[in-house]
């Protein structure tokens, strides 16, 4: 018994040591961004390298997104838009009151005016969809383009200039808070993905001309094609009716 004893404490201490250390989290290197840019959670200047929402590159690894498990309510056909094989559904939008939705521990929390956007996304098609050739944009007469530049810089990834009323943000994963860019499979479902937009990039007030327009019919996600087939392509679905 006391052969066994000590064994089962020799094995003991060796799983709590191996349990107790962990490694230290890389720093983050923001190389080759502009100065002031903020960068999407979870990666680094190199990572966005030669990438932007006009031509997000091709070399995307295979699909980590997972057919669900629970039989889901049908989509509602009023906030679903179909684009070069990808089925997209907004499943709820919010506003919140700080960026923390979006950050690591490590980073600051910045106050201000937010849109989340939660989407679901099947693929419909006969063939891959790649996010990396998707564009998503939120377009407003309320936003001011111009305004994201001096902070985010042309490295905005939670509101870049596309034109004179319309940002762009990349689709982002609630699990782990990185980019989506991976293909999703024939009637492969994706869920848990969401986009993040600033909607007062300047200041830390609500943007009330915003909250106007989505009263009033005039805000809209749009989703547009920007490279590969169907290129120049878009969809627009109106936020109407998504908010209290």
């Amino acid at each position: 018994m006391a052969v066994v004893s000590t064994l089962l404490f020799v094995l003991l201490s060796g799983l709590v040591s191996c349990g107790g250390t962990s490694e230290t989290t890389a720093e983050v290197s923001e190389e080759g961004v502009d100065e002031g840019a903020r960068l999407p959670p979870g990666i680094t200047g190199e990572d966005l390298e030669g990438l932007n929402l006009e031509d997000l590159g091709t070399d995307t690894g295979e699909s980590g997104a997972s057919e669900g498990e629970d039989e889901q309510d049908a989509p509602d056909p009023r906030y679903t838009a179909s684009l070069s094989g990808a089925s997209f559904t907004i499943v709820d939008v919010t506003r919140n009151d700080s960026n923390s939705k979006v950050i690591e521990s490590s980073q600051r929390e910045v106050m201000g005016d937010y849109l989340e956007i939660e989407l679901a996304i099947e693929n419909v098609g006969d063939g891959l969809v790649d996010f990396s050739q998707y564009s998503f944009r939120l377009e407003s007469p309320s936003i001011e383009a111009d305004d994201y530049r001096p902070y985010y810089g042309d490295a905005g990834y939670l509101g870049e200039y596309v034109s004179e009323h319309v940002i762009s943000a990349v689709l982002l994963d609630y699990a782990d808070l990185t980019p989506v860019l991976y293909k999703l499979k024939k009637k492969e479902v994706l869920e848990g993905v969401f986009l993040f937009y600033d909607m007062n990039p300047q200041s830390a007030e609500v943007n009330e001309g915003f909250s106007a327009d989505i009263a009033g019919g005039a805000a809209y996600l749009v989703i547009r094609k920007v490279r590969g087939s169907d290129y120049g392509e878009e969809v627009k679905m109106s936020l109407t009716g998504l908010m209290d």
